[in-house]
């Protein structure tokens, strides 16, 4: 009995609801503008209703206007719900509608005056109107760009700004991963906003003006992935040692001898590997050690005495020398940072490796300058102390002669056999071209420092170094 009842009374209270909306409907239909009502379900227990609700359109932020003769042009923020707009204008006494129906954002009025611009759709119109503003200057955008640091990362914030002109509306689209997100602008002469970024994205700015016109530029924004140089590579039939152990390693730094492999990878660091052999089992390759540096290795490392000596260069495209104990890493020493990049190996010049020799050697004025020679990107030869890597007071530079940055590490022929007429060098490769260059004797790089002229780890003005020979291969 219950059941009955309740389902009667459910029964009832629909019908109630219809011939409810039946009458408002009506009621609206006698109404000079037409509009539907909108309504908002309700429960109560088991029972959903709907009562009426009034219901209106986001309003319109900003209405712009240009008299150009006898004509206003209009153009207004769109309304994000909105249908369409009725334009007003005042006649001295009260707002009245001059044109009803407007489905664009703008309008030219034939006359001038002050203007409203009303958002409207089926529901009805909103009451809260913006009054135009005159707006003079010119569509243009003077300048779209990123407050966020030059390195995003993944998963962050990244903040847009702009500065517009003669901009009735303007928005900012992200796209990212295909998918499009647009923010309409409030601030139309300068302001910011910002994103969710997750990976490499696009920002379109686009603007709008009167009658139509439109305008836009995009900035392009990469996250900084955790590995972004990381290839896995391909499995072959050939041992493998370091497949697996997804290390991005930099193809052109690997020194390896029959027991010591060295390598340089992209995030900064160097490491050392050390093969080991059971008897009766294949070589294995244990890392003895890593270091994390400032910048990146670019080349080959140099072995020598039991050093390792190797160039880096950091983000700041600086560049330097640095030594350190192959056994363990231990005294680790770096020359100062230099303002052009290191690309190239340290070259060691020390006596044609008669060590015996060295004391005898470095009194004399015309050998060779010994010590760790760095050429620089754009040409410039620096000598730094075998065991301080402290500069020597006179530098050198080949800028003249290059017609390409040095990126090449040079050969140094030390003329061991004593061949006559032929001096010591370094030899320069620079695509299809090769050329001799001298290596500098102690007296030139000693007379910069004579009477006192420079102070110790100061250097003179680079000299030209002298090239002995060029030809084509």
């Amino acid at each position: 009995m219950k059941k009955y009842i309740h389902g009667r009374r459910a029964l009832l209270f629909k019908l109630l609801t219809v011939l409810s909306l039946t009458s408002i409907n009506n009621l609206a239909l006698a109404n000079t503008e037409q509009f539907e009502q909108a309504y908002a379900p309700i429960m109560v227990g088991n029972i959903t209703t709907f009562i009426p609700i009034g219901l209106t359109p986001d309003a319109v932020v900003r209405v712009s206007s240009k008299q150009v003769g006898d004509q206003t042009q209009l153009a207004w923020t769109p309304s994000s719900n909105a249908e369409y707009y009725k334009v007003l204008k005042y006649n001295g006494s009260s707002w009245v509608t001059v044109m009803p129906k407007v489905t664009n954002s703008f309008y030219t009025y034939n006359g001038t005056g002050q203007f409203r611009v009303v958002a409207c759709f089926k529901y009805g119109c909103q009451t809260s109107t913006a009054t135009s503003v005159d707006e003079k200057n010119e569509l243009s955008i003077s300048a779209f760009y990123t407050q966020t640091n030059a390195q995003i990362s993944e998963n962050s914030q990244v903040t847009v700004a702009w500065q517009l002109a003669g901009s009735t509306s303007a928005t900012v689209t992200h796209i990212q991963n295909g998918r499009a997100t647009t923010k309409p602008i409030t601030a139309l002469q300068s302001g910011s906003t910002s994103f969710h970024v997750k990976s490499d994205s696009k920002f379109r700015l686009t603007a709008s003006g009167f009658n139509g016109e439109t305008t836009s530029t995009e900035i392009h924004v990469a996250t900084q992935r955790a590995n972004p140089f990381l290839d896995k590579g391909l499995k072959s039939e050939y041992k493998q040692p370091f497949y697996n152990l997804g290390l991005d390693i930099i193809q052109r730094t690997i020194l390896q001898t029959e027991h010591h492999l060295v390598f340089a990878t992209h995030d900064n660091k160097l490491f050392f590997y050390r093969a080991y052999q059971e008897q009766g089992q294949p070589v294995s390759w244990q890392q003895e050690w890593q270091l994390t540096l400032d910048g990146v290795v670019n080349s080959v490392p140099n072995l020598t005495e039991n050093y390792l000596y190797f160039s880096e260069t950091n983000a700041s495209n600086q560049g330097r020398l640095c030594k350190a104990r192959l056994t363990d890493k231990q005294n680790l020493i770096c020359s100062d940072y230099y303002a052009e990049p290191l690309l190239t190996s340290p070259i060691i010049v020390n006596n044609d490796g008669d060590y015996s020799a060295k004391f005898v050697d470095s009194i004399s004025p015309t050998s060779k300058a010994r010590g760790v020679y760095a050429f620089y990107q754009n040409g410039d030869v620096r000598i730094f102390d075998q065991q301080t890597l402290a500069p020597k007071p006179q530098s050198f530079t080949l800028e003249n002669e290059l017609e390409q940055p040095m990126i090449n590490t040079p050969t140094v022929f030390l003329n061991k056999k004593r061949i006559q007429g032929i001096s010591p060098q370094f030899l320069i490769k620079e695509r299809d071209n090769v050329m001799g260059v001298g290596i500098p004797t102690n007296q030139i790089v000693q007379q910069a420092q004579s009477f006192g002229v420079l102070a110790y780890g100061q250097q003179a003005t680079p000299k030209p170094m002298t090239v002995i020979w060029k030809g084509k291969l």
